[in-house]
């Protein structure tokens, strides 16, 4: 791993703050890779073209394709960012060998890129959505949701109680400039030679999702209905996101720290009459292209559950958040054949409202491609 010095740089630029200086790496980020087709590969389609590198003979289609996806890298054309929710799949192979020919192929194609996690996507989304209708200045999505592989899991930093405020900030900014430029394979092998994998969590299942889907599949006449209620749902689980964000938006406009002697029902009052807005704007069919991931979880949840016929499997927790992720921010988006199903159906056309073109077959993803080259 290359060293990173730039102790003296931050040293001599002391009121850049962390939040600030981060936010410039990844505006830079976005404008460095703006002019490029960006392809959302999920889980299945990295582990296809892992098998491509390892055994070119007896997977050759798949070998095909990634000299195709390699040689369109080389040219500048696309890149393949991941997400939190790909690392998440990728690192769960027991395999060493099989581990680390995935994450070399992961720095190949995403030049090291990542998507931002899946909940700072959601804070930027409502920030993004309460600020333009403020008619405050703001950043594009396609300005602020990406980061580097260090960062996928979302952005961590450090203090240290025994120096400076000053030059905590120092080493932080120069800790971000490191981790910024090494790569998921530097990474991954620092954390096996630590254990990290030995003790991973369980996934989740789809056990008491399938149990509340027939328990409350009376409540929803309609699939409107029931995508209202998911909204609903959705709503309540970031209620904490929401709170902070009117907090925020009134330190920003008053100038002024939110009062400390703020009661838990005044606060409640404040996120109640955001969720209100945010599930009526829906209602109203009123959101256009705001809160990509909440429209989209919302409606892969609803479709599940107004298909008496489908129920929820394992690994939709990650698929749902793949589509999330994939849709609103990039051109193509290769997948499973269910998943694909779900976000073209009539319901929804997530693929058509976000112009994001989804396939699950081999052959697809070569055309595409190939049409790309």
């Amino acid at each position: 791993m290359e060293f990173v010095n730039t102790m003296d740089y931050h040293r001599n630029n002391p009121d850049i703050s962390l939040s600030d200086y981060y936010r410039s790496l990844r505006l830079e980020l976005a404008s460095s890779i703006s002019a490029k087709k960006k392809i959302y590969l999920d889980t299945k389609f990295w582990i296809l073209l892992r098998n491509g590198a390892m055994d070119p003979i007896n997977c050759n289609q798949e070998y095909y394709m990634l000299q195709l996806a390699l040689k369109l890298v080389e040219s500048g054309t696309c890149i393949f960012p991941i997400s939190e929710d790909v690392f998440l799949e990728v690192i769960r192979q027991t395999d060493e060998k099989t581990l680390l020919n995935t994450v070399r192929l992961i720095d190949l194609l995403s030049q090291g890129v990542s998507i931002l996690s899946y909940e700072e996507r959601v804070q930027f989304e409502l920030m993004h959505f309460w600020y333009s209708h403020l008619n405050q200045e703001t950043y594009l999505p396609q300005e602020m949701v990406w980061t580097k592989l260090s960062y996928t899991m979302g952005f961590k930093s450090f203090i240290h109680a025994e120096i400076s405020d000053s030059e905590n900030l120092i080493i932080q900014k120069a800790f971000t400039d490191q981790m910024w430029s090494i790569s998921l394979t530097e990474k991954i092998e620092m954390m096996l030679s630590n254990g990290a994998f030995k003790d991973l969590p369980e996934p989740p299942t789809a056990e008491n999702i399938n149990e509340g889907q027939f328990a409350h599949s009376h409540e929803a006449s309609s699939f409107k209905q029931m995508f209202m209620n998911e909204v609903a749902g959705w709503v309540d689980v970031n209620n904490d996101m929401l709170c902070e964000l009117m907090e925020h938006t009134y330190s920003c406009t008053t100038g002024l720290p939110v009062p400390e002697n703020r009661t838990n029902e005044e606060r409640e009052k404040t996120s109640q009459g955001m969720r209100a807005m945010v599930y009526n704007i829906f209602r109203l069919n009123k959101m256009g292209l705001y809160l990509p991931s909440a429209r989209i979880i919302s409606g892969l949840h609803a479709a599940v559950r107004w298909d008496k016929k489908q129920k929820f499997q394992d690994h939709d927790l990650h698929d749902f958040r793949h589509a999330s992720a994939a849709i609103p921010y990039f051109d193509h988006f290769f997948t499973e054949k269910r998943l694909t199903h779900l976000v073209t159906q009539n319901q929804l056309k997530f693929d058509k409202m976000f112009e994001c073109q989804v396939c699950s077959k081999e052959s697809q993803a070569i055309k595409v491609l190939k049409s790309l080259s």
